[in-house]
This record gives C-alpha cells, sequence and structure tokens, in this order.
C-alpha cells in the first residue's frame, strides 16, 4: 500500500480564496502565532507543533515549534497528514499513526520520525477550514487527555477569531483608504495618486523636500518655511475631509512597509485613475 493524499474539500475554491483574502501567507506574522503553539506545546506535553495555511495549491507553514521548518516554507497539500484535517469539523486525533488505517503510510511515519498526531482545523467565521493547527509527538506513542484536548480547541478558535479580526480590519482600513482617495482627487484635477502618496507622508509627519512636494504647493495644500514642507490651512481642511487618516497614518508608522502594500492594494482595486 501506498501513501493516499487527502480528497479536496468540496468548496475548495471558496476555502482558497477566503485564506487568501486574510493576507498572512507570505507576510512576517510569526511573532503573532508562536504564543498558541507554544502555549499548546505546554498543555500537550507533545514535542512539537505547526500552525499552517492552505492555499490552492500549498501548505504555507505560518509558524512551528519543535520543527525544522521555515517561516513561509511551502509543501504540496497532497505530502501532509494535516491536509486531512481541513476535511474535519472537529479535531482529528490519532495517538498512535502505525495503527491508523491511511496514515500509517506515510513516510514521516513509516521513517519512524512521527507516532502521536493531534490536528485541529482553524476555521473562519464562516465555516471556512483556512488552515491547521497539529500538535506532534516524536520519539514515542503519546495520549493527550480529552480535558487538553479541549483546551487546545478553544485555544485555536481563539487564534481563528485573531485571524477573522485582522482580516476584518485590513478590508476596513481598505475601504477607509479608498474613500479617502476619492476625496483627494476631487479636492482638485490637479492631483494625481502620486500627489495622494505625497500628502499622506506629510500627513503622518514624515519630511520631504519641496521638490517632492512642489504640486501640492502650488495648488496650495501645502506652504514651505525654512525649507520645511507642512500642511496649508487648506491641507488641513482636506485632511479633516478625509477623516481617516489619523488613525491611517498612526498605523503606517507602527507596520510600515505592510501599510504601504495595504495602500497599493487600494490603489489597484480602484483601478486605473
Amino acid at each position: 500500500m501506498e501513501w493516499v493524499p487527502a480528497p479536496t474539500p468540496i468548496n475548495e475554491n471558496r476555502r482558497a480564496q477566503a485564506t487568501e483574502k486574510t493576507g498572512i501567507i507570505g507576510t512576517d506574522q510569526v511573532y503573532l502565532f508562536d504564543i498558541y503553539l507554544e502555549i499548546a506545546k505546554d498543555i500537550s506535553g507533545y514535542e512539537g507543533g505547526s500552525f499552517s495555511l492552505y492555499d490552492s495549491n500549498d501548505q504555507c507553514s505560518i509558524s512551528s515549534i519543535g520543527l525544522e521548518k521555515e517561516p513561509h516554507q511551502k509543501n504540496n497539500k497532497s505530502d501532509s497528514i494535516c491536509s486531512y484535517v481541513l476535511l474535519e469539523k472537529n479535531p482529528l486525533i490519532v495517538f498512535d499513526l502505525k495503527k491508523h488505517d491511511i496514515f500509517k503510510y506515510h513516510p514521516a511515519v513509516t521513517s519512524g520520525m512521527c507516532h502521536s498526531y493531534c490536528g485541529f482545523p482553524v476555521r473562519n467565521k464562516d465555516g471556512y477550514a483556512l488552515g491547521t493547527f497539529c500538535m506532534l509527538n516524536f520519539s514515542k506513542v503519546k495520549e493527550m487527555s480529552s480535558e487538553k484536548i479541549e483546551l487546545i480547541e478553544k485555544l485555536v478558535s481563539r487564534l481563528a477569531l485573531q485571524i477573522d479580526t485582522q482580516t476584518e480590519q485590513k478590508e476596513l482600513t481598505s475601504q477607509k483608504i479608498s474613500k479617502s482617495i476619492d476625496v483627494f482627487l476631487d479636492s482638485n484635477s490637479a492631483f494625481n495618486i502620486t500627489d495622494y502618496k505625497t500628502f499622506i507622508d506629510i500627513c503622518s509627519g514624515l519630511t520631504l523636500t519641496k521638490e517632492n512636494a512642489i504640486n501640492l504647493v502650488k495648488n496650495g495644500l501645502c506652504e514651505i518655511k525654512n525649507e520645511t514642507v507642512f500642511l496649508s490651512s487648506t491641507g488641513n481642511e482636506l485632511q479633516e475631509k478625509m477623516n481617516i487618516f489619523t488613525k491611517v497614518h498612526n498605523q503606517i508608522k507602527v507596520e510600515g512597509s505592510e501599510a504601504n502594500t495595504l495602500i497599493d492594494s487600494a490603489l489597484n482595486k480602484l483601478g486605473e485613475l
């Protein structure tokens, strides 16, 4: 007998779209999720664990403990035991992998690398399995009490809630940025997207040269004093109309390149302006 990969979920297209929507794959957010694995490892007494998200083709490692996995490492979904967890509503608990009708043929089991497995589906608020949270024991078969399994299940529900919250905040911020672009461009036909980004930088308190802001100065949104570019009264009024900028700019300062990516994403959604 050979290893038989998990069948494709019947809602695979929508499931993969929901995963992409989170924006987590390929970003440096390991620090946000390591703590969940550390807690689960302490609860279970297992030697390792992994949190992965699944796009349309791959198992994408987000965070791991006790495993030789790099963040963002991708593996074909068909090679993973965890792919079976995507099909489950409840945890998939296999204390002795060698006794499982399917899993006993997996290379990690036949080689003796892994003996026990507890996999938990990470489902969003709409019920789509975005990924898996699994605990592994390598050296020997190790059982886990139902109380411990329930605790980890609650922990995984908290992780899923965090992902839902991040996704909603990202969408909301993107919508606010899109609206602010409309307000900015409608204020003067002479302005373009480059002017919009420059205006954001000035509102964020970044130091710009007058050459960078020449169009904003020319059209009355900025003034120059002692070689420093700052908002004019008209610029301040426009900033208030755009409304979101104080909050969004604070996010930009904290999140750096991720916020810039968010802005670029919002611009792309608007199409050619």
